[in-house]
């Protein structure tokens, strides 16, 4: 670790906490101190202050992205605008904190580093199961879509054969990337995950293969790249269709040879590694515009896996709801335990755009606002009520299948959004109607689940119209 800030009192307030938690801890006055410090020898974590005579934290942060793009960066400030962390976050920094702070909170956000280093170099140790056999599952949910990509997976991990795993953006194809890893006899071994999409050709031809000792003005040193540090495990290729097709001729070879040279070398180094790829375009038709090679399309297309929308698998909601508040509770030391029925109806006929990512996104904020042990309406964004369309072919009920929808009284009007108390009981008959399909029209068992006398049941399904 790195501190960096002009007042003795912070570096060695910082200094002494994170050495007594193990970290090897250099400090620097300023910034010309720090950005000496990053050329010598790269780190794993820096903290700095945003103000500084000289140099400032943004030069820094630049400075060690250059040296090693997986430093991560903790930039602190009390001059903190929005605009400024928006240009920090913009160069990679990984987080943002005005001043004053508390120390907890600092060490939270540098814990959260650890717990992502942990996961993209390797199995954690409570993940590997007795005798070395795969540990349960990090994807959530039980849905028949789910379940048939569980089962796939389990087939072709054993396989040493590339990868490609295909779906739109924030569905978890890296979480599918890692069980493919986890199903390997490579589980023990590193897996390494590179972002295509968010690095330059050039910089992402030094990510992958390395490079040599002025290869190009900064090359300081000799730096070896992902395939190196993923030797004997997985490499993860994210959003591969971004790759130029210089290195996409380079990545073939690698693929066909299992060799590669650095980026201003002539060693010709040997590689065992397993290419794992994923991407959320149509590769055929990037490969129809010249824009992805085929060769290199069919060398990492052996094994395909398929990873549909949320609005597809909408039995994983409930479980997908489940993890996100336990872990988001104990992020904030809260204890938010469930949602309220009428939120879990929303779930369930909302499009979900953004996928998994976008319900994590909107529990996270649930569980910071939330001021009881259920998240209650007045915790969900405002605009998830008034979506105008859905998708044609989204079933609205709780167990999505090829069922007919529930039958709705309220229909949307022509001008002007439906009422609250009219998307209360739309919602609330919605959920009715999962229910009942899910315990097959047994009224004694869905009153049961929903926490509803019989007779307040048998009420709602004549009032809704669910006969």
């Amino acid at each position: 670790m790195l501190v960096v800030d002009d007042k003795l009192s912070l570096r060695r307030l910082l200094a002494a906490a994170f050495k007594d938690r193990g970290f090897d801890v250099t400090t620097a006055a300023n910034g010309d101190e720090a950005m000496a410090c990053v050329k010598e020898q790269p780190f794993d974590i820096i903290i700095t202050d945003l103000k500084m005579p000289g140099k400032d934290g943004i030069d820094v942060l630049r400075a060690a992205k250059e040296v090693n793009m997986e430093t991560e960066v903790i930039l602190v400030s009390a001059y903190g605008t929005l605009e400024t962390a928006v240009k920090a976050m913009r160069y990679g920094a990984h987080d943002f904190i005005a001043k004053p702070f508390k120390l907890a909170e600092i060490e939270l956000k540098v814990d959260k580093i650890l717990q992502k280093r942990r996961e993209t170099s390797g199995r954690l140790p409570s993940q590997t199961a007795q005798g070395g056999s795969p540990a349960a599952t990090r994807i959530i949910g039980n849905s028949q879509p789910t379940r048939q990509m569980l089962k796939m997976i389990r087939k072709i991990g054993q396989s040493k054969s590339s990868v490609l795993i295909t779906g739109p953006s924030g569905v978890g194809k890296e979480l599918v990337a890692k069980e493919v890893h986890d199903n390997s006899p490579r589980r023990d071994r590193p897996f390494v995950a590179v972002n295509c999409a968010a690095l330059a050709p050039g910089v992402l031809e030094s990510e992958l293969f390395g490079h040599e000792k002025g290869a190009f003005t900064g090359a300081m040193s000799r730096r070896a790249g992902r395939f190196e540090r993923a030797h004997t495990g997985t490499l993860f290729l994210d959003e591969v269709a971004e790759i130029d097709t210089s290195i996409q001729t380079k990545l073939l070879r690698v693929l066909q040879e299992n060799e590669f040279e650095r980026v201003g070398g002539t060693e010709t180094i040997r590689t065992d590694v397993r290419i794992v790829a994923a991407t959320n375009r149509d590769l055929r038709e990037a490969i129809a515009r010249g824009l992805f090679r085929e060769d290199f399309y069919y060398r990492l297309n052996v094994f395909s896996l398929h990873v549909p929308p949320l609005h597809q698998r909408r039995d994983d909601i409930a479980d997908l709801v489940q993890h996100f508040l336990k872990k988001f509770s104990q992020e904030t030391g809260k204890r938010v335990t469930g949602v309220d029925h009428e939120v879990m109806a929303l779930f369930m006929r909302y499009p979900w755009p953004g996928n998994i990512r976008e319900l994590e996104n909107v529990l996270e904020r649930a569980v910071v606002l939330s001021e009881s042990e259920n998240i209650t309406v007045d915790e969900i964004p405002h605009e998830m009520f008034f979506e105008p369309e859905w998708p044609q072919g989204v079933p609205s009920a709780i167990n999505s299948s090829a069922q007919p929808s529930a039958p709705s009284q309220y229909s949307s009007p022509v001008s002007g959004q439906p009422s609250l108390i009219e998307q209360k009981d739309q919602m609330e008959s919605e959920l009715i109607y999962g229910a009942l399909q899910r315990f097959r029209w047994n009224k004694t068992k869905t009153a049961e689940h929903l926490g509803l006398k019989r007779t307040t049941l048998q009420y709602k399904i004549k009032k809704y119209g669910l006969e």
